[in-house]
């Protein structure tokens, strides 16, 4: 009897190693347990914990069942309750090469004309050595109508001076900088009603060139490709790791030669691509990237274009660095009176023009789906939105997966909206747009009116509730890099005000506002599919990269109106640290959050094992 019982015993003793040995799982590289996790995942939405191994996730699931994956040299991470969600995905933003425009002296909070002409000059007088002054941030509404050279010339008028408009699309110029570039009454403007020079009655520039009439002179005095293209990027990959980002769309490499589609274009895109390839092969890049050629042109040639991206896609395509998309920059802003609209902007005989025409975008969206290419098309009036949904939905009769999206919409006629809601035709929108920022709200119903303001200006929250795949990001720099974060550009969403400002209020007035759900998915899952990469990144699924972001709070339970107040405590792109959150992290632009320095030490509170290295959050 007692042979029989102490063989149970053993046999127990048996099937329990078994057990424990099948359970024990292969180890992991990291493992994060303890955490309150938003998988963006239906089938799992929550869980305690995750494992990453070779850069992939290989378990979501309980802190019990986590410990499976932990062997003598996994590194852990007890979360303590802090939130853990995918990596956020930017599906707009120029990060590649676009800090140049945001250069100089910041005049957003100029009160009038003669306050932003004393800052320019008080900023000029402080800046004996630089050869051009530039600076950014003014609008009609805080000049009182368009300035001219003789104004600025007051501040700067001994050096060229460029002072672009919060939207970086007009640029103020004063007369040494005109001198310097040469222009004339005789210069031509590249499109007449779309990009051009404000002129007085015989003809003479006065000193505001719209639509980046500017960037030629600009080009001329001070652009410098291999010097800004690589500074600007390394700061603007350093502010998006820092605010969470792990992938972004860059819809046009932002230059001086933007609109020399077949020239410029093609040079500067190339640099830049070469910079972020090598960042990519010795492992310094922060962020996945897709990059898109921009065809800003009255004269180019689609095919060429098309030719071009195709050639691009096939030198750059991997998870890290890619070319898969191309954007089409058809027009100028609704703001300036120059986009296309289905009427005529009130008060005129005119309803605005293309500077690239409908026929073309049609060419290159159609043309772009033959070759597995997406287009996107930027769309700022009801005219150009309609153009952009004809030449979609031709796309998808190619290629039915062809995600062809319109960026911005920020006008687009209630019978458009209806065939983007039946068509699920994917949308991005800049909250910042169609709000009180940079005074939108009045801007927007002085040139277009209070009744189309509210039928058709940003409807990107009715397109979410619909079924419509909508992601939001902040379109740096045409916002200051201070409103790149995800987070930042979500409490926009959800509250219809312009987050940087506290007293702004909600506008259009007549709006409901995203839910946070559906604003998460839209830096999240949603931005990932439009991208052609919710199978890769998006979500925290087991066999998705380890793309991920550590929270100081939980965004769905804090209040609405402090979500950009969240701090990001770490971001990882591939299981690897591209930021980490410090207290003695720099508060940089006059006490405006731009960038926490990505510092490469362990995390706060760490304590190290023999092998098994630990950390708490």
């Amino acid at each position: 009897m007692k042979k029989l019982s102490l063989l149970v015993t053993m046999l127990i003793a048996l099937v329990i190693t078994s057990c424990k040995t099948e359970s024990k799982q292969e180890a992991a590289d990291m493992v994060f347990t303890n955490g309150n996790i938003y998988t963006i995942n239906e089938a799992q939405p929550s869980a305690e914990a995750v494992a990453v191994k070779d850069g992939k996730i290989v378990f979501v699931g309980s802190t019990a069942d986590a410990q499976a994956y932990i062997g003598d040299n996994t590194e852990t991470t007890d979360l303590q309750g802090k939130t853990m969600m995918p990596g956020f995905v930017s599906a707009h933003d120029h990060l590649i090469a676009s800090s140049w425009t945001s250069l100089g002296v910041q005049i957003y909070d100029a009160k009038d004309r003669a306050d932003a002409i004393r800052m320019i000059k008080e900023y000029a007088e402080a800046n004996p050595d630089k050869k051009v002054i530039q600076g950014i941030g003014w609008d009609t509404n805080m000049l009182e109508g368009y300035p001219t050279a003789k104004d600025l010339d007051e501040a700067v008028p001994n050096r060229p001076a460029f002072i672009l408009d919060n939207t970086i699309h007009d640029a103020w110029l004063n007369t040494a900088a005109f001198i310097a570039a040469n222009i004339t009454k005789d210069s031509p403007d590249v499109v007449p009603g779309v990009t051009f020079w404000k002129r007085d009655a015989d003809g003479t520039p006065t000193g505001v060139g719209i639509e980046l009439q500017w960037f030629e002179a600009y080009g001329q005095i001070a652009w410098d490709p291999d010097n800004m293209i690589r500074e600007s990027a390394e700061q603007l990959y350093t502010i998006g790791a820092s605010n969470g980002t792990t992938t972004f769309l860059n819809p046009g490499i932002v230059t001086p030669n933007i609109k020399d589609v077949h020239g410029g274009m093609e040079k500067d895109f190339v640099v830049a691509m070469d910079i972020l390839k090598g960042w990519e092969n010795d492992g310094s890049l922060k962020m996945r990237t897709v990059a898109l050629p921009i065809y800003k042109s009255a004269v180019g040639d689609p095919q060429k274009f098309v030719d071009f991206g195709v050639k691009m896609n096939k030198k750059y395509n991997s998870d890290k660095l890619m070319v898969t998309s191309l954007k089409i920059h058809p027009e100028g802003n609704t703001v300036a009176g120059t986009a296309p609209h289905v009427d005529n902007y009130p008060g005129t005989d005119h309803n605005g023009s293309f500077n690239v025409q409908p026929e073309e975008t049609m060419t290159i969206v159609t043309k772009a789906a033959e070759v597995g290419l997406d287009v996107m098309v930027h769309t700022d009036g009801d005219r150009s939105s309609r153009a952009a949904v004809d030449a979609i939905l031709a796309a998808r009769k190619i290629d039915p997966n062809n995600r062809s999206a319109l960026h911005h919409a920020i006008y687009v006629h209630p019978d458009d909206q209806q065939r983007i809601i039946d068509n699920k035709i994917p949308v991005n929108s800049t909250p910042n747009f169609t709000n009180t920022f940079g005074n939108g709200d009045k801007d927007n119903v002085r040139i277009r009116g209070l009744e189309q303001v509210n039928s058709s200006l940003g409807r990107y929250p009715h397109f979410a509730r619909n079924g419509v795949r909508v992601s939001i990001s902040a379109d740096v720099p045409s916002t200051p890099a201070s409103m790149q974060g995800p987070l930042f550009v979500v409490q926009c969403a959800v509250t219809l005000k312009d987050a940087s400002n506290p007293d702004a209020t909600a506008f259009p007035e007549n709006r409901t506002p995203m839910t946070v759900e559906e604003a998460i998915r839209a830096i999240t899952i949603d931005a990932a599919w439009q991208l052609q990469m919710e199978d890769k990144i998006g979500s925290i699924e087991v066999g998705k990269y380890a793309d991920l972001v550590v929270l100081g709070e939980n965004p769905y339970e804090v209040d609405p109106e402090k979500l950009k107040d969240i701090k990001v405590m770490a971001t990882l792109m591939d299981g690897e640290y591209t930021f980490q959150y410090d207290e003695k992290t720099a508060l940089l632009m006059e006490g405006k959050l731009l960038a926490y320095a990505a510092l490469p030490g362990a995390l706060t509170g760490c304590n190290h094992g023999s092998n098994n290295h630990r950390h708490e959050r």
